[in-house]
């Protein structure tokens, strides 16, 4: 017997199991389309952009150009903070109650006219997928905002040569009014994105599209509830294998301790990556969720996903006595995973603490790498640190798979 062999027979054992097949399709459907209606489904999108706060000097036209810019956003939204102090603005990032906070310095602006080039500071969680594409939006806007400053520079400079053939002094020959609406109307036209950031960090989703609202959050978060509840008939496999002996058996064949627990991994792996290929199918199709917006980026968080999913699998396997304990590790991780990973209750409708905790689980991982894709129309780099963490999991859980195998074979 080969690993291909194995991993044939439980894909097979798995197909013939009718419960399996509707913990695997049927329920996953039907969940998406009750919840996606209770969330909204097809009726007034709701804002999914990342929220970020602009302090300073509000009378300062940098302070009303970087907010203009900020509005254009289709990643993030302006939000208006409780306090406007320093450190309550830090402690807000900390908390998750904004995703991100830009201080501009008073006289930003008439620092740029006397030739200095101020700073703009951000404090951004790093460590979040969220906090990394705001920041990455930001430095995108903040690209933007520097060129209108440049271009109010050269305004300068030109309405500076041309000074001596009419007779005016050089000093004289722009003043800081003229400066500020010379960059006013360069960060306006800046408010249009170039056409090379258009094609690299973002889509239009058609208004049909945006109508999806609830479906888009929905879909994601059943996918991963019901590919954890659809390991149950997997990891039940394995737990069969050796309370009837078949596994001493299978110890008897060519098959090495290593192949065995491969052969297992690839049938889990194959069971979850088509079940989620075939739900995010009907999510494309039938409630036009835009997975295939980014095909890449859909593709490589799947294939992360069903990774980390095959793992999990495969430890419950190994470590359960029982098929009554298989089931049951199968269901706590499902509830628990899927609580942290917002599957029922959106994680911005949740405390700041919660919401610390759970964005640091594989389940909000998988979602949120989901929801850069299907609600904010971001490419493949947006998902990329999601996938990298989901990969380390997979490898820690197969790791302790492999280790506590070989306990029980010795």
């Amino acid at each position: 017997m080969s690993v291909l062999d194995l991993t044939t027979k439980d894909l097979t054992q798995i197909l013939r199991d009718r419960k399996s097949l509707m913990f695997i399709l049927i329920m996953p459907i039907v969940f998406t389309l009750m919840f996606g209606f209770a969330f909204g489904g097809y009726g007034a999108p709701t804002d999914t952009r990342l929220p970020v706060v602009i302090a300073g000097d509000t009378a300062d036209q940098a302070h009303a150009a970087l907010v203009d810019l900020v509005e254009s956003s289709t990643v993030v939204r302006l939000a208006t903070p409780a306090s406007t102090e320093d450190q309550a603005l830090r402690t807000s990032v900390r908390d998750g109650k904004v995703t991100a906070v830009v201080f501009i310095a008073a006289g930003f602006l008439r620092a740029c006219y006397d030739g200095t080039d101020p700073l703009l500071p951000c404090v951004v969680d790093v460590a979040s997928s969220s906090g990394t594409t705001a920041r990455n939006e930001l430095a995108n806007l903040s690209t933007r905002f520097v060129g209108a400053v440049r271009t109010a520079r050269m305004t300068a400079t030109m309405y500076r040569d041309l000074a001596p053939s009419s007779g005016f002094d050089k000093r004289s020959t722009l003043t800081f009014e003229q400066f500020t609406e010379a960059f006013r109307n360069a960060a306006s036209a800046w408010k249009t994105q170039p056409p090379t950031v258009t094609v690299t960090v973002s889509s239009k989703l058609t208004e049909q599209q945006r109508n999806a609202g609830g479906f888009a959050h929905t879909s994601p978060s059943m996918m991963l509830q019901f590919s954890i509840a659809g390991l149950m008939g997997a990891a039940g496999i394995v737990v069969e294998e050796r309370k009837s002996r078949t596994l001493a058996r299978l110890m008897t064949t060519r098959l090495s301790r290593s192949g065995i627990l491969l052969g297992h991994y690839l049938a889990m792996f194959t069971q979850v990556f088509a079940q989620l290929s075939m739900l995010i199918l009907f999510a494309a199709v039938a409630l036009h969720v835009q997975y295939l917006h980014a095909p890449l980026a859909t593709l490589l968080v799947t294939i992360c996903a069903s990774a980390f999913m095959a793992a999990l699998g495969l430890l419950i396997g190994v470590a359960s006595r029982s098929e009554e304990q298989a089931l049951a590790f199968s269901l706590i991780l499902m509830f628990v995973l899927a609580a942290l990973g917002g599957a029922w209750v959106p994680l911005q409708f949740t405390g700041a603490a919660f919401q610390k905790v759970a964005h640091a689980t594989p389940g909000a991982l998988i979602v949120d790498a989901y929801e850069n894709v299907v609600q904010r129309g971001l490419g493949i780099s947006s998902v990329l640190i999601s996938c990298a963490l989901l990969l380390t999991c997979a490898t820690g859980l197969a790791v302790l798979a492999v280790l506590r195998f070989r306990r029980q074979s010795a």
